[in-house]
Parts: structure tokens; sequence; C-alpha cells
């Protein structure tokens, strides 16, 4: 009795004080160091867990996401980068690998660099490969940034050293890492991967990284940040059961950051759940086939994984082929059905047919092979004259 009550007065205190809201306490929302945070599903981008995730604050290395991108936009494979005397000046972000004025990386060996050590030397030497300044690459951030819908932020160095005016936001670098998801595989890959080799025309190197985040078994990737200014910033991609998460968390701690996402991300998981938007065969529509009228029904469940009190859109609509037929078969495959949330297809299924149509007649068969004939006959007069 006595604990119950040293609980209530505790819930009531921080009540008072503002450290947590009643709905937070009724939920189970962890309560983070890091002062900026976010969750969203990697998939539909929507949002699961929020701390003053629209607030500006320094990204530091998690900038190199975005460097990444264009790496992979404006560079073919294969391509020969050269580091100039402006990068070799850079500001070590490591002592083990430092690159000389002039040596030569390709494309994938520079991307390895600057996401596995975090290179603030090769995400230079990339943007003056790119654009000829980090002024000039810099433009093209913010253009790539706003383009993915990050409308909150401003990006001026390409290793996410601190500058006053190069800034994000816990929402905006959410979107950077989920459009690097979705669309950049081999950024993903290098996200999650721990050690490599790189060649250079000088050298060959194994890189080690020293994130923590490859300890915990759900992380398929991720990026470091830090400055004395933004503090300790960190991005995880995270996979369990199926569903994938994009956590970030800016202005933490060395000894924090990863507490922190463990405990947003595995809150997010938490609130997750699998809805089932179409049974199998589920009747979805009726077409017309001669004189038959043939009920479509779904081949398969068409299953998803939302937050349990999502407001997201979903959407479900069907799809036919363009062919005319004049005859199906039950359980014969035409169109297919589609679920999309928030845009985003997250499932389909083939409709089958229920029942068959009937069959034609010899008559109409003969029919329509003589209108057949007289088009095939047609379009080569047409070609003659």
């Amino acid at each position: 009795m006595v604990k119950r009550m040293l609980v209530f007065y505790s819930v009531i205190f921080l009540f008072l004080v503002g450290i947590v809201s009643p709905a937070e306490a009724a939920s189970g929302v962890p309560k983070i160091f890091g002062k900026y945070a976010m969750v969203i599903d990697a998939k539909t981008g929507e949002v699961i867990y929020s701390k003053e995730s629209q607030s500006n604050w320094y990204p530091a290395s998690t900038t190199k996401i975005l460097t990444a991108m264009l790496l992979m936009d404006y560079v073919k494979p294969g391509t020969i980068l050269t580091a100039s005397i402006n990068a070799v000046k850079q500001d070590e972000s490591n002592p083990y690998f430092l690159l000389k004025t002039g040596e030569k990386m390709s494309r994938d060996e520079a991307l390895k660099a600057l996401l596995i050590m975090s290179c603030n030397d090769v995400a230079t030497m990339i943007a003056e490969h790119i654009a000829g300044s980090e002024a000039k690459f810099s433009s093209l951030m913010n253009k790539k940034a706003k383009e993915i819908g990050a409308k909150n932020s401003h990006f001026v160095t390409p290793n996410g050293l601190h500058h006053s005016k190069h800034y994000t936001t816990p929402f905006d670098m959410a979107l950077l890492t989920r459009e690097a998801y979705l669309k950049y595989p081999q950024i993903v890959k290098t996200m999650g991967t721990k050690s490599a080799t790189v060649q250079t025309s000088k050298r060959k190197v194994k890189l080690t990284s020293r994130a923590q985040y490859f300890n915990f078994p759900y992380v398929i990737g991720g990026k470091t940040g830090y400055t004395d200014t933004a503090r300790n910033s960190l991005v995880e991609i995270v996979k369990k059961n199926g569903v994938t998460l994009i956590g970030v968390v800016l202005k933490s701690s060395k000894k924090e950051e990863y507490k922190d996402l463990s405990a947003i991300t595995n809150y997010s998981f938490s609130m997750m759940k699998k809805i089932e938007a179409v049974k199998k065969g589920q009747y979805i529509t009726t077409i017309k086939i001669g004189n038959s009228s043939i009920p479509l029904i779904t081949e398969n469940a068409i299953s998803y994984t939302a937050k349990k009190d999502s407001k997201q859109p979903v959407i479900i609509k069907t799809t036919f082929p363009q062919n005319w037929i004049s005859y199906i078969a039950k359980g014969e495959q035409f169109g297919e059905v589609v679920v999309l949330k928030n845009g985003v297809r997250v499932g389909s299924s083939p409709l089958i047919a229920s029942k068959s149509s009937e069959e034609e007649t010899a008559s109409i068969k003969f029919v329509k092979e003589i209108q057949v004939s007289f088009l095939v006959c047609f379009k080569a007069l047409l070609k003659v004259f």
C-alpha cells in the first residue's frame, strides 16, 4: 500500500513540474535524455514518436547521409575522385584514415570512407568533385532536401562540421534517411557495414566503425554525429517482425544516445499493429463478359502494419488489363486490388473470377473472327494507299 501511494504521489509531482504529461504516463511514452527526437515508419513515413521533432538543431555528421545520396546521384560507378588541399585541411574525424593531397579514390571507396569512418575530408572531396566547391555543393544539398520534403533544414557543409546556418530537424533528418532507405540500397548497406577495406591510389586500409549500434540485433544501419556545439546525434534504421522504423535523436550524449534510440524505437514497435485491409476471397467488384456477370474476389489477404491510432488515409483501388477478353474460367486472374496507405503501396492481391463466364456460341466466334479478318485487311489497305 505504501509503495502504491509513493508511485501515485510521484506521478502527481511529475505532472505538476511538467516533466511528463498525463497522456505520456498513460501510454508509456519513454522519457529520453536527447532534446530532439523522432521515429517514423520507413515505408509510409507515419510518425510514431515525436519529441520537439520540428525544432531546429545541428545534425553534425548525420549530414553525410545527404552527401552520400548526392554522391550516388551525380557520380557514376568507377569514377575517380581526387583529394584537394582544402579537403585534407578539414577537421579530423578520426586518426585512422586521413587523406593526403592528390590521393585518389573511386566513388564506391569514397562512400565506404564517408559512412563507415565518417571522414570529413572525404565529404569535402566529394563536394568539390561534384560541384567544384563546398558553397556550390551546399546549393545542391538544399535543393535535394527540399525535393524530399525536408523544408525546415539548411545545409552548408558536406560533412556536418559546425556552422551556425547548418541545421535540420529530427523530422527532416528522418525524411532524408527514409529516402536513402527507399531508393539507395548501396547507402543503406554501407550504413550497416562495420568494417571494410578501402583502396586508394596510395594504399589499402581496413576501416572499422566505432558505432555501437552494431551491437543491437535489430539495427540494419545507422549514422552517428558529434561536434562540440551539436553534441551527440544518432540516426538508426531498425527492423523487427517485418516492420522497419527510422529513429533520430539530436543533442544527446555519448552515454545516452543509444539508450535514447533503443527506448523510442522499442516504444514505437509496441505502438504498431497488424491490420488486415482485405480478406482472402473477399468480393471486390463485378465485371461483364458477354452475357455473364462475373464477381471478382481476392486471391490473397492483404495486411499491413501501422500505428494503432493511425490517422493516415487508406485507399483500396482496382486495376485491370487493357485487353478485351471473351471468356474467363473460375479461378482465372483478371486485374489486381491494391492497398495504399498515405499514398504508398503497402500490399496487393490478384483478382480472380469466382465463376466461369458462359462459353461463346459458334456463331458469335465466327462473327468475331470475320471482324478480326476485316480489321487486318483494312489496315493492310491503309498502308498501300
